[in-house]
């Protein structure tokens, strides 16, 4: 296609965007440090306008899931996102942009045909990523993906969200990676895996003889002990959400246990479709052990504001058809309940035998490539990466990807910055980094309001950083906290 001009240089200075739009595609310039680009204007993860994104260190970082790509090349950096950005080709003839709408070709590497086979144990966020991986970076050998559970993968960040408020169906949160990437699947369970003899024997009798393995089975609810358990629902596969809908309907009251994002994103997605939620939890204040008790309050007094009610600093006694009963110190209490949903966490999913190295504090012990034994690596929930497991969706991702690229050779080790958001009655609130207690927590904005940036420092350095309303500006810390900047350094970069 001919060249068309779009714009004047002096209409995009050094630093700014600009979305130009060629007959029905629209292209997104960026004018950083190393030139003019052009790229598509919107994340192929989930169609976030790019343009509200960040440019930092050469990279252009999504504005709603922390998505990254090379601005040199669109090659993608982080996921979400599975593909690169597409490219267009654009110049500068004196003042003028001339920019081709025909897409650059996507870079792609040379198939290499080897008898080898890659068991992916899980099919989860992981297993995924790393599937697509191995292919686009040229594997052309077998990928044998083993699980149980028939709806994997899907993007399970929303399942406890958009998914049950129904503001999102259940057949789009799919992701169509194995179909795309030709992996074979076999619906069993790992029984046993062997990182010695490189082989794996499964629920359904076979055994697999693989040359590499990504062990990635995620997590499972946590169960109560309480007598009557059984009767709560749990939320972790698109199935549960099914489940628990049609257990909503005509209903009224329902009971939550447990005050986890997944318990609070339950509270504030069944609310909004009119039920009465009760939060039950042992804690005196949700989310303070992680986020502060300033910001606690604040989402506490959202979720009140829309109908959540909560009895906190409570133990379950016991549940059965029509309610729950809880204990405050010396004194039972009725709650009644058509529907039970509990929320208490997950635990690493490592139910089968194995000769993997065990974590402190539980998991498998890996290193900074992902790999924990011979040609064995892990990710994911059950990951232990240098000393420190975390339980995220996105996180989950970044080891997959990770683990696969050192599959195929490549110096690949993790030094990403973890990412998690959470979704209360229309507020996403976004999570960057990581630490279990700081030594103090600086808020800019307005707490109140939701419209907020909390840093939290520890040894002078920002270890975590939680934000509501401020896109923009989180995307540009998910690079800066590469380099653990002071307090002073992360608001100059977003100032």
């Amino acid at each position: 296609m001919s060249e068309i001009r779009v714009l004047d240089m002096s209409e995009i200075p050094l630093g700014q965007k600009k979305t130009v739009k060629l007959g029905e595609t629209e292209i997104l310039l960026i004018h950083y440090e190393k030139g003019l680009v052009a790229v598509q204007s919107q994340c192929p993860h989930a169609g976030a306008p790019l343009k509200e994104g960040a440019v930092c260190n050469g990279r252009l970082v999504c504005p709603w899931h922390m998505g990254t790509f090379e601005l040199s090349t669109g090659a993608l950096v982080e996921p979400p996102p599975m593909e690169s950005l597409k490219m267009y080709p654009v110049r500068v003839e004196g003042e003028d942009i001339l920019v081709n709408p025909e897409p650059l070709p996507t870079a792609t590497s040379t198939p290499v045909q080897k008898e080898e086979l890659v068991l992916l144990a899980g099919t989860g966020a992981a297993g995924a990523i790393a599937a697509t991986t191995l292919r686009q970076g040229g594997f052309a050998g077998r990928i044998l993906a083993v699980d149980p559970v028939e709806e994997e993968p899907v993007d399970r960040t929303v399942l406890s969200k958009m998914a049950l408020s129904g503001e999102m169906p259940l057949d789009q949160i799919g992701l169509s990676t194995f179909s795309a990437t030709k992996v074979e699947r076999i619906y069993a369970a790992v029984l046993e895996l062997s990182a010695a003899q490189k082989e794996a024997r499964l629920s359904d009798g076979s055994i697999v003889k693989f040359d590499k393995a990504l062990v990635a089975t995620g997590g499972k609810p946590k169960q109560l002990e309480t007598p009557g358990a059984e009767l709560a629902y749990t939320i972790r596969h698109p199935r549960d959400v099914q489940r628990i809908l049609k257990a909503a309907e005509g209903k009224k009251e329902v009971v939550i246990v447990g005050t986890s994002f997944i318990g609070l994103e339950a509270a504030s997605a069944l609310v909004q479709k009119g039920l009465r939620v009760t939060v039950v939890g042992k804690e005196k204040l949700p989310f303070a052990k992680l986020f502060g008790e300033e910001v606690a309050h604040a989402l506490k007094a959202l979720h009140e504001s829309k109908g959540t009610r909560f009895r906190l600093e409570v133990e379950t006694s016991s549940f059965d058809s029509s309610g729950v009963t809880i204990r405050a110190g010396e004194k039972d209490e009725r709650l009644p309940a058509d529907l039970i949903i509990a929320g208490v966490g997950v635990l690493p999913d490592l139910e089968f035998k194995h000769d993997l190295p065990l974590a402190e504090g539980g998991g498998i012990a890996t290193d900074a490539s992902l790999q924990a034994k011979n040609e064995v690596w892990v990710a994911g929930d059950i990951a232990s990466v240098s000393g420190t497991r975390i339980e995220h969706w996105r996180l989950a991702q970044q080891h997959g990807r990770v683990a696969a690229l050192a599959m195929l050779g490549q110096d690949s080790r993790y030094n990403g910055v973890p990412f998690f958001w959470t979704f209360h009655y229309g507020k996403q609130l976004e999570y960057l980094g990581h630490t279990e207690d700081w030594d103090e927590v600086v808020i800019d904005g307005d707490l109140k309001e939701l419209n907020f940036m909390a840093f939290y420092i520890k040894q002078a350095h920002v270890a975590a950083v939680l934000s509501c309303e401020r896109e923009t500006q989180t995307a540009m810390l998910a690079e800066v906290m590469r380099s653990h900047p002071t307090l002073e350094q992360a608001r100059q970069a977003i100032a």
